[in-house]
This record gives structure tokens, C-alpha cells and sequence, in this order.
């Protein structure tokens, strides 16, 4: 009895080290997968994980792709100088002859207030409103009272600009229209023009 159990766990000796063997291996597996996933998981991989460690090829997915390329464009855009926002030292013209000139400051919220060389009777202060219409070219709408010499109200004057700022950021240039209106909002007529700009700079 005694030489049968020797022989049985003399047998049974070199599986159980086999066993402990396979179960290390099984558990530094484990841990190794287990650790890996929560690293994963940090950069927000719930679509397309392969497993852990392998992250999804860009090139492989067109949409996230482009994605990357417009967030990268819009880095670029917002970093270059090349931006409406600031104040102007502003010149309309219409045939080649000078018609206004004015300080004309941009705000980043979108806002716009011009300050001309009108008689403060007539109104030499308005404001407008504009946006963005593509990399470096902007749109302004920009109302207006009109008054005669004595200050007596004769209506509204819709100014619009459609302008595109020069690659440096110092200049921007591009046309206008003048909608003048009665007291009633009836139209009464159009004016066009050219505008041009040189940035006013702190030094």
C-alpha cells in the first residue's frame, strides 16, 4: 500500500509541476490582457478595438480621416493672423474718388462698430454684424441711421460688405453696397463701391 501510494505520487509529481507550470503561464496571460484593456479603454476606443494595443489605422477610416484634417485646418485657420478681428483704418471709394474714411473695429463675437469722418450731427457712429464665408473672406451687414445737416432723421442706410483679408493679416479689400431707405423702409437707391483697409496695430 505504502509503495503504491510512493508510486502514485512519484507519478503524479511531475504533472502537478506541469499543471502549476500552465497555470502561471495562464495567469500572467490574464493579467497582462487585463492590464492592457483599461490603458485602452482610457483613449476611448469602443469602436474598432482589435485587441489590446492596436489602435485603428486613420488611413483605414476615411471619416475620422477627414475629420483629423478639418479639425487640423481649423487649428491653422484660427492661428493665422490673417483674421478680420481688430480695428481698421478703413477707405470706401466709387469711380476712383474717396466717399468715406473711417475707424472700423471687428470683434470676435461677431460684432462690428465703425466710427467715420461724418459731422456727428449725420451720424458717424453704427454698427453691424458680420461672419465668415470662407478661409480669409468675410461678409458684413451693417445698418444705419441717415440724417440731413440739421439732424433731422431721413431714414436708414444698409451698408454691406463682402471683403478678403490679405495673407499677412495687415489689409483687406473688397466692395460694398449703400441701400439708402425713407422713414417708411421704402428703398429709395444703391450705391457701390470699393472698400479698403490697412490694420491699426498696437506699437
Amino acid at each position: 500500500m505504502i509503495g503504491t501510494i510512493q508510486s502514485t505520487a512519484s507519478a503524479v509529481q511531475p504533472k502537478t509541476r506541469l499543471l502549476a507550470a500552465l497555470l502561471r503561464i495562464l495567469v500572467t496571460t490574464f493579467l497582462s490582457f487585463g492590464l492592457a484593456v483599461p490603458f485602452a479603454s482610457a483613449r476611448c476606443l469602443t469602436t474598432g478595438f482589435a485587441g489590446p494595443g492596436l489602435l485603428p489605422s486613420v488611413q483605414a477610416v476615411p471619416s475620422l480621416n477627414a475629420q483629423l484634417q478639418s479639425q487640423g485646418s481649423q487649428s491653422a485657420a484660427l492661428a493665422s493672423p490673417a483674421t478680420i478681428v481688430g480695428l481698421w483704418n478703413l477707405t470706401f471709394s466709387s469711380g476712383g474718388q474717396v466717399v468715406d474714411v473711417a475707424f472700423d473695429a471687428w470683434h470676435s463675437d461677431g460684432t462690428e462698430i465703425l466710427n467715420d469722418y461724418t459731422n456727428p450731427i449725420q451720424g458717424n457712429v453704427c454698427l453691424g454684424v458680420w461672419e465668415q464665408t470662407g478661409p480669409r473672406s468675410y461678409k458684413l451687414k451693417h445698418p444705419s441711421w441717415s440724417f440731413d445737416g440739421n439732424g433731422n432723421l431721413l431714414g436708414t442706410v444698409i451698408i454691406g460688405e463682402k471683403v478678403t483679408v490679405s495673407p499677412d493679416g495687415n489689409n483687406f479689400s473688397g466692395s460694398y453696397t449703400y441701400d439708402v431707405y425713407d422713414v417708411a423702409g421704402n428703398f429709395q437707391v444703391e450705391y457701390t463701391g470699393q472698400v479698403k483697409a490697412t490694420r491699426i496695430k498696437p506699437d
